[in-house]
């Protein structure tokens, strides 16, 4: 019996800036609370914005993972539970002493880059995902009260990144994520050993679960090891091939209704 449903946003729920959440997802999670589900967050995208006003409206009593396991909040975001990011000053030295572009997300929905080294596009995607970001110096910063929790640079030359990589990766306690498109090279890092399965686990033990009662729906890469540990693991008809690999079930596309059929699958199982 599926008790609890987690969810990636980006590709699974929401179906991009044109057509946003489909108002069928909305309906499929009024139906499914009416069957007794809960739900939850379960997302990359940095604390707060318009990630948890949906978390707010779906599930307002309950816990929502963001920046993919490293922190997890209330629906009012208040802080629940934080993975701090070690080696933050070293991390952004290294940004400073090779000029890389940096966007520093908190525990506390904070969102921050330096002056001089702000990342291009950031504006687009605080348009998108509703956390604005602010330009701090590291040293601006109260670290106590706002603890980071993930690091995003932003490369534009593939040759500076396989210079700067090995420097970064010679710093233990990390779990780097890698994204490259034409233009440049998104790099991610949090602490090691957090992941939206992590996640899960935390959901289950809050909820007093087993993985085996919780389900979890996404489409990328960084899917892969909650769809693979939940108790159902449902991947989008957009997903990549790594998570149809390990998901028990696969819906239609996200902006095909997907993601009410991934619920609708999850209540038929439970009936």
């Amino acid at each position: 019996m599926i008790r609890l449903v987690a969810l990636d946003l980006d590709g699974t729920f929401y179906a991009g800036r044109i057509l946003g959440v489909p108002d069928s997802a909305w309906a499929a999670i009024e139906r499914g609370k009416r069957e007794g589900l809960r739900f939850a967050v379960c997302t990359g995208r940095p604390q707060g914005g318009f990630g948890l006003e949906w978390g707010r409206r779906m599930e307002p009593d309950g816990p929502h993972v963001f920046n993919d396991g490293a922190s997890i909040c209330t629906a009012e975001g208040q802080p629940l539970y934080t993975a701090p990011l070690p080696h933050l000053r070293e991390l952004v030295g290294l940004a400073r002493n090779h000029g890389l572009c940096f966007d520093l997300n908190t525990a506390t929905g904070g969102r921050y880059y330096e002056p001089e080294l702000m990342p291009p596009g950031i504006l687009e995607h605080v348009a998108m995902v509703g956390v604005e970001a602010r330009s701090r110096r590291l040293e601006e910063l109260d670290l106590a009260q706002e603890p980071p929790v993930r690091l995003w640079y932003v490369v534009p030359d593939l040759g500076l990144w396989e210079s700067v990589r090995p420097e970064l990766t010679a710093l233990p306690g990390l779990e780097l994520a890698e994204y490259f498109s034409p233009r440049e090279i998104i790099a991610g890092v949090i602490r090691q050993g957090i992941s939206k399965a992590t996640g899960l686990r935390w959901l289950a033990a809050y909820y007093g679960l087993h993985l085996s009662e919780i389900a979890m729906i996404g489409d990328s890469d960084n899917d892969v090891s909650a769809i693979r540990d939940a108790g159902l693991g449902i991947a989008m008809g957009n997903a990549i091939e790594p998570v149809k690999a390990v998901a028990d079930h696969i819906v239609g596309h996200v902006r095909e209704g997907g993601f009410a059929e991934a619920v609708e699958y999850v209540l038929e199982k439970n009936r």
